[in-house]
This record gives structure tokens, C-alpha cells and sequence, in this order.
């Protein structure tokens, strides 16, 4: 074999090896890391069903928040809950960002039912008058048949929404540059 072509061949065979080294290593950096700690931080809070820690590599460049998709189920108190989710995460790793992604079991007629009210909120937002949304969104979901739960703190608006079994969590930021769940 002439040596230019051998050269070749152990030129690309380094390239594959590098580059099973180096994916290898930020997946076990990604399992060991950062998912093992928030799974263990999350199986301590009830209401949560199971989480699952997106991988790094889907982020984007630029993006440094990892994705942290959180299946909730029979919540008492949602901003409760997530403020113990969001203590939890700081006390894990206090500098890096999440965005927690909340799953539920919402059905098509809770979704339409939120778009109804969704205007009530965001006013609410605006002109910081949240005793009448909450009086709004009660009178609606009376009517519509759905048991709605309405939390505000300074940071976020949280809504329980339920009907029947289905259940739907929408947590919806005060102000337009904070974090908040999806």
C-alpha cells in the first residue's frame, strides 16, 4: 500500500476516534452530572410525576439553559410546587439556567378554555389589578364546568385548571424577561 493512502486512512480513523471520544464524554457529562442530580432533587417533591432532563447537545449553541421537562399530576398548591422546583434547581447547580417545561394531561376543551381566559391575565399583568381576574376566571370557569385555582406572586401568575380527570398547569411570567414554565 502506497504510504500517501495509509495516511489517508489513519487520518480519518484519528477523526471518527476524536469525535466518539468527545460525544461520548459530554453524554456520560450530561447523565452523570446534570440529570442524576435533578432526578434525585425532583423524586423528594409530590406532584411530580416524572422528569426528564433534555439533552445538551439540543439546546443550541448560544443557549446555556438546559430543559427540564417536569410531568405534573394532582398539584394542591401549583405556586407552591413551583417554587419548590425552582429552590430545588438553584440549590443543585446556582448558576446554571433551566427551563422547566410543565406536562399535564389537558385535553382540548381545558386548552380552549384557557384561551377564553388567557386575556384576563395578561390585563391583569398589565394593570396589576389580579383580584379581578381572579373574580373573571372564576365566573367563567363556573360556567364552563372547569374547577380553576388562581395563585399570583411577584414573579409569576399560576393556574390550575380541571376538569374531570384531565388537569392543565399554566404558569404564566409577570414580566415579559422572566423564566417561567411552558
Amino acid at each position: 500500500m502506497p504510504k500517501k493512502d495509509y495516511n489517508w486512512i489513519i487520518g480519518c480513523l484519528t477523526l471518527v476516534l476524536s469525535l466518539a471520544i468527545l460525544f461520548g464524554g459530554q453524554f456520560l457529562w450530561n447523565k452523570y452530572a446534570v440529570a442524576n442530580p435533578i432526578n434525585k432533587m425532583f423524586q423528594n417533591i409530590n406532584g411530580v410525576e416524572s422528569v426528564t432532563v433534555g439533552r445538551l447537545n439540543e439546546q443550541g449553541k448560544n443557549n446555556e439553559k438546559v430543559k427540564i421537562y417536569v410531568k405534573l399530576n394532582n398539584v394542591s398548591n401549583l405556586q407552591n410546587l413551583y417554587s419548590e422546583i425552582t429552590d430545588g434547581l438553584k440549590q443543585v447547580d446556582g448558576g446554571k439556567k433551566y427551563d422547566i417545561v410543565i406536562q399535564d394531561t389537558r385535553t382540548p376543551e381545558l386548552e380552549q378554555f384557557y384561551y377564553t381566559i388567557h386575556y384576563y391575565v395578561q390585563e391583569a399583568i398589565f394593570t396589576g389589578n389580579f383580584a379581578a381576574m381572579a373574580d373573571h376566571i372564576t365566573a367563567k370557569a363556573v360556567s364552563a364546568g372547569v374547577d380553576a385555582q388562581i395563585y399570583v406572586d411577584t414573579k409569576n401568575i399560576y393556574l390550575k385548571m380541571t376538569r374531570g380527570t384531565a388537569e392543565m398547569y399554566v404558569i404564566v411570567p409577570r414580566d415579559a424577561s422572566s423564566q417561567g414554565g411552558k
